[in-house]
């Protein structure tokens, strides 16, 4: 596959964007939609294994690039593709799902980091108050549920071999201390089992949890049995294993007092970071947004397990204390549920919109101004959640200082109705939570999307070893310890294997051929990161031309509007090395794509040099940088789109006749 280099006229590389592809099967959708009905394609595809830095020095690493030969009218053309899939950590299947679903609620924390950095004291005070938020949320309130779920599953199988077990005083001790110990069994192979530095802290707080609940198994056997003996009698309240749940209940509340102060005291911060006149206000609302969506969600999901076990379990209707227990503490769902009813008539509002404005409009339209709305942190989802999580979170915190203070909250009105709204709660949100159980595989391109951006942003402090000096030519001490910068590990390692793609044939073609990079959706962030990296500077000596074709980019509509302090205008010094190196971009996207729209290009007169895609007329500018608007059909399936292979054929792969007349006309 790779001999007679010196044929080829173009090497073509193909970045796969949102979804979970399989190795190769880009490549295979992008040329048989390349190939035309004369010239169907009969070349095989081969694979070229190449390496990649290890964390095992004794251990080396490879990855496989897919690579076809192929002749586009009378182009002869390498295609190489550059596979990241597996690096995303993207899965198929309902396990896949779920899995990819805690990935995304774990890791919206590296997001809402990433976007508070910014200058100003609230903004640095929001960015430490949400990993605060986080770290409590996914740590000692995560861990206090698990234990106290562990302890309920045991005392149903005791109860279910040996009846009202759980009432006395010997065995309940038993049973909380044999919990413990599989908490921290769990935990410990848990920890091994992983790579994320969230879920490994979570799984320490279960530890820390299994030793406070063996604490209190001591105090409770040599003190308070011995000191308040009524406390244990069988027809109390809370007899037995019901006392231990009943102080991980209180625990619990406790956490979630102090993470709705938390999230009071973000909002303060975001109210006041807004007022800063050098802070990007639309990051700076994902930074707020976020921790609450993430409190919010987590809010109503450990309520809901809990009703759902209590309606669900036959067994637990005739263990009354059990119920008893969880009706004693506040009514959280009630509260979510006027969360949920708010967030989702917004979330409802902008959807409609955005299926009428389809339905009714046309490339003609939109070239005449028209555009669809935001369906990613619209605005009036934006205000729908900020107004719910203000209101919900006020509630949680109101009755937290009323259970703190001995006050029944039934004795007020707003507490009246929010114990009413439990009952509809349960009513509406357990056949809900099961609907969006079996909607999880349709719901599946939304999860990749957001994957995708905290995959981006997924960061780790920069440790020693990496900036040691290796005969690695991409060494991160370049670009990110001296500088002080964070570590984005996963997006580094993803660019990684594009730069070795190019290194392949920089090294191996003796001709300098024309270099095209085709990528859709977050792959056209990684083709222009990469080629914006100071690292590669040989790019332009290597290849005679450079050609860019982005499909559904987010650049402009997610992450320069969203992350404008990190992703400046393409007029900006930052992007420099971007546009002496890129000698044509040609940009494609749908009318209704809700991820990616127009590329904000440079504009002539703003850039610091004279660059290729800064020609100096501006008849020459159209031709070097241009969108393409395509009909209405969504963000995916770009690759065999039959107007995107119109342009991309006519833009790129038009025969050297055709190409000549351009030039000349």
């Amino acid at each position: 596959m790779t001999t007679g280099h010196s044929q080829i006229e173009k090497i073509v590389l193909v970045i796969h964007g949102v979804g979970d592809p399989r190795a190769g099967d880009t490549l295979n959708r992008f040329a048989r939609s390349l190939a035309s009905e004369e010239k169907p394609l009969v070349e095989k595809q081969a694979t070229v294994w190449l390496t990649e830095k290890s964390t095992d020095p004794d251990r080396t690493k490879t990855f496989p690039t897919h690579v076809r030969r192929l002749q586009i009218n009378d182009n002869e053309v390498e295609m190489a593709e550059v596979f990241w899939g597996d690096l995303s950590q993207v899965r198929r299947g309902i396990v896949g799902l779920v899995y990819g679903l805690f990935q995304i609620l774990f890791g919206l924390r590296y997001v809402a980091y990433v976007a508070a950095d910014q200058p100003g004291a609230a903004a640095f005070y929001l960015k430490k108050l949400g990993l605060i938020s986080s770290r409590m949320l996914h740590g000692p309130v995560l861990a206090v549920a698990f234990f106290l779920a562990l302890i309920t599953v045991a005392a149903l199988a005791t109860d279910m071999m040996w009846e009202g077990s759980y009432k006395h005083l010997v065995w309940t001790h038993g049973v909380v201390a044999a919990c413990a110990v599989l908490s921290i069994v769990i935990a410990t192979i848990g920890q091994k089992l992983t790579n994320s530095r969230v879920i490994v802290r979570f799984w320490r707080w279960v530890i820390t949890v299994a030793m406070y609940s063996m604490l209190l198994i001591a105090i409770k056997a040599f003190y308070i049995d011995v000191c308040f003996p009524e406390i244990n009698c069988q027809s109390c309240r809370h007899p037995g294993l019901i006392w231990y749940c009943r102080v991980q209940i209180i625990l619990l509340g406790l956490l979630w007092f102090c993470e709705s102060a938390i999230v009071i005291a973000m909002g303060g911060c975001w109210g006041a970071a807004c007022l800063h006149p050098r802070v990007n206000r639309p990051a700076i609302h994902v930074a707020f947004l976020l921790p609450a969506l993430a409190v919010g969600i987590w809010g109503y999901a450990l309520p809901m397990l809990w009703v759902t076990a209590r309606e669900g379990v036959v067994r637990l209707h005739h263990i009354s204390e059990f119920a008893h227990a969880f009706d004693e503490a506040i009514p959280l769902l009630g509260v979510q549920f006027a969360m949920l009813v708010i967030t989702a008539a917004a979330a409802i509002v902008v959807i409609a919109r955005y299926f009428v404005w389809r339905s009714r409009n046309s490339i003609d339209t939109f070239n005449a101004g028209s555009r669809a709305p935001r369906l990613i942190v619209n605005v009036v989802q934006q205000w729908g959640l900020a107004g719910s999580t203000v209101v919900g979170v006020s509630l949680v915190f109101a009755l937290c200082l009323m259970n703190i203070f001995g006050i029944e909250y039934r004795d007020s009105l707003f507490g009246q109705v929010l114990a009413e709204s439990n009952k509809y709660a349960v009513m509406f949100l357990a056949p809900m939570a099961g609907l969006i159980f079996l909607s999880l595989r349709h719901l599946r391109p939304a999860f990749d999307i957001i994957l995708d951006v905290v995959n981006h942003f997924y960061f780790r402090s920069t440790l020693m070893e990496d900036a040691l000096e290796d005969d690695d030519e991409f060494d991160i001490k370049e670009t990110t310890f001296e500088s002080g910068r964070l570590y984005f590990s996963r997006r580094d390692n993803i660019h990684n294997r594009m730069k070795r793609i190019l290194v392949y044939y920089r090294d191996r073609l003796r001709h300098r051929p024309e270099l095209v990079i085709v990528s859709h959706s977050q792959g056209t962030m990684v083709a222009v990161e990469v080629l914006n990296d100071p690292e590669m500077a040989w790019l332009s000596g290597s290849f005679s031309k450079t050609s860019l074709l982005t499909m559904g980019s987010p650049l402009s509509y997610l992450y320069q509007n969203y992350f404008g302090h990190l992703y400046d205008s393409l007029n900006s010094p930052s992007w420099d090395h971007l546009r002496t190196r890129v000698d044509r971009w040609v940009n494609m996207f749908r009318i209704d794509d809700f991820v990616g729209q127009e590329i904000e290009f440079p504009m002539l007169g703003h850039s610091l040099q004279t660059t290729p895609m800064l020609a100096k007329d501006k008849n020459a500018m159209t031709q070097t940088c241009s969108d393409h608007p395509l009909g209405c059909r969504g963000h995916v399936n770009y690759w065999d789109d039959v107007e995107a292979i119109a342009v991309i054929k006519q833009e790129v792969f038009a025969s050297k006749t055709k190409s000549r007349q351009r030039r000349s006309a």
